[in-house]
C-alpha cells in the first residue's frame, strides 16, 4: 500500500470520527451539563467513568462500523438488520426517541445561553438552527461534511484557549481538591455511570454510517475509533479536571461551563465559547437528522423511490421544528432522566447485539446466510 493510499484511508477514518464528535458534542457535553452528570459529579472517581466509558465505546463502535462497511449498510435500517434480523423495528423506535431527546436539549441549551448573553429569544436561537440544518440538507454530503471539519477546528481551538486558561488559573484549586479526595458515590457508582454515558451516545454512530462507504478494510475502522476516543474522551478528561477546581459546586450547575465563566467575568472567553457551543448545537442536529432522512431515503428506494434534494430539505425542517420545540421541559431533567434511561434500552437492543451477533457473522460470513437474505 502506497503512502498515499495509507493517508487517505487515514482521512476517510478521520471524518468518521470527526462526524461522531460533531454530534457527541452538543448541548450535553458542549454545556459541560453530560460531564458534570455522569463523570464530574463522582469527583476523585470521574477518572473511572471516563475510563469505563473509554472501553466501552472501543468494544461497541469497531464491530458497528465493520458490519457496515462488511455488508454495505450505511443506513441505520439496512445495518440494523444485520444484527437484530426482523427486530430492526425496535432500534428504529428507541433512534426516534433518542434523537427528540438529543435535539430538545440542542434547543435547551441554545435558548439558555443565547437568551441570557444577548437577550435573543428561544423562537429566533431555534429559527437558526432549522434555517441552517435546512440549508446544508439541500447542498448536500460534501457541505455538511466540510460544516463538520470547520467546526471541529473551531472547537478544539476554543477548547484548548478554554482549558489552557483553567488550568493555568484555577489548575491549584483543582489540584487541592484531587489531592483532598473530594467525591460522591462509589467506584461502583462512577463505572456503571461510565458504562450508560458511552451506551446512550452510541447514537452517534448512526449519521456516521453514511460516511464510512469509503472503507476499503478494517484499517479504517480501527483508525476511526481510535481518533474518536482521543476526541471524545480526551474532551472529557480535560473537562474533569477543569470542573473539580470548582468541585462540589460545579454539580448544581445549569450549563457549567457557561457559568463557571459568567461567574469569573470573562466574557471575552464567554462570547467565543458561546459561538462555537452553538454551532456544534447546529452539527448535533445536522446529524440526527441526517440519520433520520437517510432512513427514510432507503426506505424510499426499496419501493423504486428517493427523496431528493428538495424532500430532504423539507423533511430535515419539518423534524427539527416539531423536536426543537419541545425543549422546555428543562436541560437538567432531560440529561439525567432522559438520557440515563435511554442509555439501558441502548443496551438490550444495540450494545448486546452488535458485539454478538454482529461480531460473530463478521468472523463467519456464511454463518445462517440465507436466514438473513430474508430480512
Amino acid at each position: 500500500m502506497s503512502v498515499s493510499t495509507s493517508l487517505m484511508r487515514i482521512w476517510y477514518a478521520a471524518i468518521v470520527a470527526i462526524v461522531i464528535q460533531s454530534v457527541w458534542i452538543g448541548g450535553g457535553f458542549g454545556s459541560g451539563r453530560e460531564i458534570v452528570e455522569f463523570i464530574a459529579k463522582y469527583g476523585i472517581y470521574g477518572w473511572i467513568a471516563i475510563l469505563v466509558a473509554t472501553i466501552t465505546l472501543i468494544i461497541a463502535l469497531i464491530p458497528s462500523l465493520e458490519v457496515a462497511r462488511a455488508f454495505k449498510a450505511y443506513d441505520y435500517m439496512t445495518w440494523s438488520k444485520q444484527f437484530l434480523w426482523k427486530a430492526w423495528p425496535i432500534l428504529d423506535i428507541v433512534y426516534i426517541i433518542m434523537a427528540w431527546i438529543v435535539i430538545a436539549v440542542v434547543g435547551a441549551a441554545a435558548g439558555y445561553m443565547l437568551s441570557d448573553l444577548v437577550g435573543m429569544p428561544f423562537a429566533v436561537s431555534a429559527a437558526i438552527v432549522i434555517i441552517v440544518v435546512g440549508v446544508l440538507h439541500f447542498f448536500g454530503r460534501r457541505v455538511m461534511e466540510a460544516f463538520w471539519i470547520i467546526g471541529t477546528l473551531g472547537l478544539y481551538a476554543m477548547y484548548f484557549i478554554l482549558w489552557g486558561y483553567m488550568l493555568a488559573t484555577k489548575g491549584g484549586e483543582a489540584l487541592s481538591n484531587i489531592s483532598a479526595g473530594l467525591h460522591r458515590g462509589t467506584p461502583l457508582d462512577a463505572a456503571v455511570d461510565g458504562f450508560r454515558y458511552t451506551l446512550y451516545n452510541l447514537i452517534v454512530v448512526f449519521p456516521a454510517l453514511v460516511f464510512a462507504d469509503r472503507f476499503r478494510g478494517r484499517f479504517e475502522s480501527i483508525i476511526a475509533t481510535i481518533l474518536a476516543v482521543v476526541l471524545v474522551y480526551g474532551a472529557a478528561t480535560a473537562i474533569w479536571l477543569c470542573f473539580m477546581a470548582y468541585y462540589p459546586d460545579v454539580i448544581g450547575m445549569t450549563v457549567p461551563w457557561y457559568d463557571i465563566l459568567k461567574a469569573e467575568g470573562l466574557y471575552w472567553l464567554l462570547a467565543i465559547y458561546v459561538f462555537c457551543i452553538f454551532y456544534t448545537l447546529m452539527e448535533t442536529a445536522l446529524g440526527m437528522i441526517y440519520a433520520l432522512v437517510r432512513r427514510v431515503d432507503a426506505q424510499l428506494r426499496l419501493r423504486g423511490r428517493a427523496l431528493g434534494r428538495t424532500g430532504e430539505t423539507i423533511l430535515s425542517i419539518v423534524i427539527l421544528f416539531i423536536s426543537i420545540f419541545t425543549a422546555q421541559i428543562g436541560l437538567i431533567a432531560l440529561v439525567a432522566k432522559g438520557y440515563g434511561t435511554m442509555a439501558w434500552a441502548f443496551f438490550i437492543v444495540y450494545f448486546i447485539p452488535v458485539v454478538t451477533i454482529g461480531v460473530l457473522r463478521l468472523l463467519k460470513p456464511e454463518w445462517k446466510k440465507e436466514l438473513w437474505a430474508k430480512v
